[in-house]
């Protein structure tokens, strides 16, 4: 008899356990976000400042590129004219062409030393804004209790509800223009 009572017993509790236990297992929604960097770039104060600063530096290498081009220019129209040709002997003229070769070579050289630069401009100053929305990010998902945050390049599908860009950009744009003060 009290064998059968410890079965029963047993067999009670074994039943009743999934529903005493499935509330400590039980996980909350899990709450995912997404973000697209490349509009955080192109809408935020601090991407727009950057894409500025990397255009005003373009600018300035194209106007010393434009400077030694039209050097290049008067050197060749110089050589190619019949009347100046006349006029200067043959070492002028070997001078003239080795100057104009120099002046060639010297704006590729130059004109690869400014991509470079404009590249190197471009990393450091798009890393920065990057780091700092990351930095962002990071703390609007932990105190709004994000399980996850992707950038959105990497999903195949999200609904639009899941986008939290023109949130971060806000963000973004107040911690942007407490730095820039």
């Amino acid at each position: 008899m009290q064998i059968r009572k410890l079965i029963l017993f047993i067999t009670f509790g074994v039943a009743l356990l999934p529903f005493i236990s499935t509330n400590g297992f039980c996980a909350d929604v899990a709450k995912i976000g997404t973000v697209n960097f490349e509009k955080i770039f192109n809408s935020s104060a601090g991407g727009k400042a950057v894409k500025n600063q990397i255009n005003e530096a373009g600018r300035g290498m194209n106007a010393d590129l434009e400077k030694i081009q039209n050097e290049i220019k008067g050197l060749q129209d110089l050589l190619n004219k019949d009347d100046s040709a006349r006029v200067m002997d043959e070492t002028a003229k070997e001078n003239k062409r080795w100057e104009l070769e120099r002046k060639i070579e010297e704006v590729k050289a130059l004109k690869k030393r400014f991509d470079r630069k404009i590249q190197e401009l471009q990393v450091r100053l798009i890393n920065s804004v990057r780091k700092d929305v990351l930095g962002i990010i990071s703390e609007y998902g932990q105190k709004e209790g994000y399980l996850m945050i992707i950038e959105d390049i990497n999903a195949v599908y999200t609904p639009k509800t899941l986008d939290i860009t023109d949130k971060i950009i806000q963000l973004y744009d107040v911690q942007y223009s407490k730095k820039s003060k």
